[in-house]
């Protein structure tokens, strides 16, 4: 199917001088730009991710509740179980929750169902089994936020259940000790955590609570890797908190204190090395995945719990043969998938199921039919007992809500906007089939066209390895943040010739001022079609390729075509001039500032009793809103421009860095309460520096003091350089304003004076 493309948005005019004042490339702008990431501190925080902007657990209304059950059960010696779930976010969730408690001195065991016997979420056998082994407390990681009545018999047994999950909650939920889930939870900032997140955030708190200054006991940055692994492979968004944890985790893969995971990180041919997101996503995670698909998920359990380097490494090897076992089922159902699909005209909703398909591997192969049919695809492994199902989605179509809608046919079903897994009789699946595609019908036509967003156009000359270097700051790329993805029209064609096995690849040669060399990936069998063409439009993102031990730019092609199907979206936000203002950059800091103290410029200049509302009218018809606002206050206000702009001085960071070199005599890992917000910009500067390294907290900050052998520069932060330009600016602005004032006044006088000799005249 030939794909549309979305053009960019008309080049927004405050690039240039955000450029300046952050020192970012303006194509690195303008892609945050498109993205919606336009405030200055924003595009800082994007820049530089940072644990020190990590929001606290005790922000999850439950979190108290669950933390006292757990010391309670500290102090008594109680068992506890955390119960999981099969998948990667699931297994890893069941790892660090567990290490944490057993190096706390828990009475920790932990349990992980069986995919094909006992099937996905928390069990009624387990919670009876649980109590005859006298388990006081269970804590389910990445499920239990629809067990209802599982969580009533357990109340029944007295068993204590807190519930920590990510997926969407039902209407009631269920009567648990505590539920910690961002998205039933309206205390929590950030609702796109994975399960493995979550589960962080309830041992962030247990470490708070119980301290980790005892030998052993991990820092929080070291359970990091975990967090990685398990986010990245749920295919949540990795944005904010989610971004944060994947920047830091996949920094520590590289020393990775999890003699299971750096195992399997060696038989991938990872171990120390600089590790991407995609490859632990195709790479590292179907490894894990595909025990819990194939069999059972203990194994992928036991090798990220393993303390033997060699017993990880013969596990890790068991999970590349199942990974291997899993392919091939994969290759099968999916061959059988598409002749199936193809007998007949391709449904807005596709709805298969067959009796010999693996339930383990439906979900993968329903996500290669949505990547080839750009449709949202519903397989079902029917069985003897009934049918089981696993759903993948297309961007504008919610998988959940969509089975909502079937509920009277399903026996049970949960998920999320984009996947999810369900149940039901096989007499009802050509029922559903009907359902789904009729409710698609009145859904409209270029939601089943698939859309490339183009993020900028970029002409060939500036393509260059310097830029690249600056991409990779917008990283780790995953769903919700993927690559910038660049395109040119008419570009220039060397060469087009088919490469890889069976001739599967396009590798094309683009001429103009120098040489670049572009992949193509499953699209050889696009040639004909396109050979013989000079010029052609590209979309495409930027990697590096360093075959042979040489490192070049090269453009990864997304799709190509003689002519290109383009099209501009309408809803979007249109980026002009007046947005930028000045460049006080649409810094809601200042706004909030200037507003607080003047109440706006607009209510000075209609006051007939301030001095400065003649003035004030002035300055609304002569110069821009947001300057005088701001300006404005200042002047007559006396605000603090450091304040407003987030600059501290060399003066006031030096005094800062004295007391942490003190703290760091003593120890060279230590504790921080920061008292503010300057406090913790301070500890950001020397953070961006490589002076610290934050290892977790939120109130109370670990740190580790880094020794350096070189010479400090200040504006090597981000964050320092940031706030003293812009501070410079807007000084400057104030100067210049604040003369216009006295002038005024001057000028104000003179009149008056003028006017009473005239009067005595």
């Amino acid at each position: 199917m030939k794909r549309l493309w979305l053009e960019p948005r008309p080049l927004w005019q405050g690039i240039g001088r955000i450029s300046e004042i952050t020192g970012v490339s303006p194509i690195v702008i303008d892609v945050l730009a498109q993205r919606g990431i336009r405030d200055i501190d924003k595009i800082v925080k994007f820049l530089r991710p940072s644990l020190l902007d990590v929001p606290s657990p005790f922000l999850f209304r439950d979190m108290r509740v669950a933390v006292e059950r757990l010391a309670s059960a500290h102090t008594q010696k109680e068992k506890v179980l955390i119960y999981g779930d099969y998948d990667v976010d699931g297994v890893t969730s069941t790892t660090l929750l567990y290490k944490v408690l057993i190096d706390l001195g828990f009475q920790a065991v932990a349990y992980i169902p069986h995919r094909q016997e006992e099937g996905y979420g928390l069990h009624q056998e387990v919670i009876e089994k649980a109590h005859k082994a006298g388990v006081k407390v269970i804590v389910t990681v990445d499920c239990g936020i629809t067990a209802s009545a599982e969580v009533d018999r357990a109340r029944e047994l007295e068993i204590d259940i807190i519930v920590t999950d990510h997926h969407e909650p039902p209407e009631n939920l269920p009567q648990a000790l505590a539920i910690i889930n961002p998205k039933a939870d309206e205390g929590y900032p950030f609702k796109e955590l994975a399960g493995v997140g979550v589960a962080f955030k309830l041992a962030q708190a247990l470490l708070h609570t119980f301290g980790n200054n005892e030998a052993g006991i991990q820092s929080e940055i070291e359970l990091l890797d975990l967090v990685a692994l398990g986010t990245i492979a749920d295919v949540v968004p990795l944005i904010e908190e989610n971004r944060i944890y994947v920047f830091y985790g996949l920094k520590q893969m590289q020393d990775t204190g999890h003699v299971g995971l750096r195992a399997l990180l060696e038989e991938c041919g990872l171990a120390d090395k600089t590790v991407k997101a995609s490859q632990i996503a195709f790479m590292v995670a179907p490894r894990i995945n595909a025990a819990g698909r194939m069999d059972s998920a203990r194994m992928g359990l036991e090798l990220l719990l393993c303390g033997d380097m060699e017993k990880a490494r013969d596990l890790a090897r068991a999970l590349t043969k199942e990974n291997l076992s899993r392919q091939e089922t994969e290759k099968e159902i999916l061959a059988g998938a598409i002749e199936q699909i193809e007998k007949s005209e391709l449904p807005r909703v596709i709805v298969l199921s067959s009796p010999g398909w693996h339930h383990g591997v439906i979900g993968i192969v329903a996500s290669r039919l949505v990547e080839r049919y750009y449709r949202p695809v519903f397989l079902i492994s029917e069985e003897d007992s009934g049918a089981k199902g696993s759903a993948r989605g297309i961007p504008g179509y919610h998988i959940l809500e969509q089975l909502r809608t079937q509920a009277h046919l399903l026996n049970k079903f949960g998920g999320h906007k984009q996947a999810a897994g369900f149940s039901l009789p096989a007499e009802n699946i050509s029922l559903m089939r009907a359902g789904l595609n009729k409710l698609a019908n009145e859904l409209p036509d270029n939601l089943f066209s698939e859309t490339l967003t183009v993020d900028k156009f970029l002409e060939l000359n500036l393509i260059n390895q310097e830029l690249l270097t600056e991409l990779e700051y917008l990283a780790p790329y995953g769903f919700g943040n993927s690559g910038p993805v660049f395109a040119g029209r008419s570009m220039p064609v060397g060469n087009i010739f088919a490469v890889g096995k069976d001739g599967s690849h396009l590798k094309v040669v683009f001429n103009s001022d120098r040489t670049l060399e572009g992949m193509a990936f499953r699209q050889g069998e696009r040639l004909r079609e396109l050979s013989g063409n000079k010029q052609l439009d590209v979309v495409f993102t930027l990697d590096w390729n360093t075959y042979q031990g040489r490192k070049e730019v090269q453009l990864l092609i997304k799709d190509l075509q003689p002519s290109a199907n383009w099209k501009s979206d309408n809803t979007k936000e249109e980026l002009t001039s007046s947005q930028a203002g000045l460049a006080m950059i649409e810094d809601k800091a200042i706004v909030k500032a200037v507003n607080e103290i003047l109440g706006g410029l607009e209510e000075c200049a209609n006051s007939s009793e301030d001095e400065y509302s003649d003035l004030a009218k002035e300055l609304l018809e002569i110069q821009g809103h947001r300057i005088n606002k701001l300006t404005l206050a200042e002047t007559v206000k006396n605000v603090g421009l450091e304040e407003i702009c987030g600059y501290i001085s060399r003066e006031e960071l030096i005094k800062t860095y004295q007391l942490l070199r003190e703290q760091a005599k003593k120890s060279n890992t230590f504790y921080w309460t920061p008292s503010g917000k300057k406090d913790c910009r301070s500890l950001k500067i020397f953070e961006e520096l490589g002076i610290i390294r934050c290892l977790g907290g939120t109130e109370r900050v670990a740190l580790e003091w880094q020794r350096l052998d070189r010479k400090l520069d200040l504006d090597c932060s981000l964050t320092f350089r940031t706030s003293r330009i812009l501070f410079e600016k807007v000084r400057e602005l104030s100067h210049t304003m604040s003369g216009l004032f006295d002038e005024h006044r001057r000028l104000s006088r003179v009149s008056k004076e003028r006017q009473e000799i005239a009067n005595g005249l």
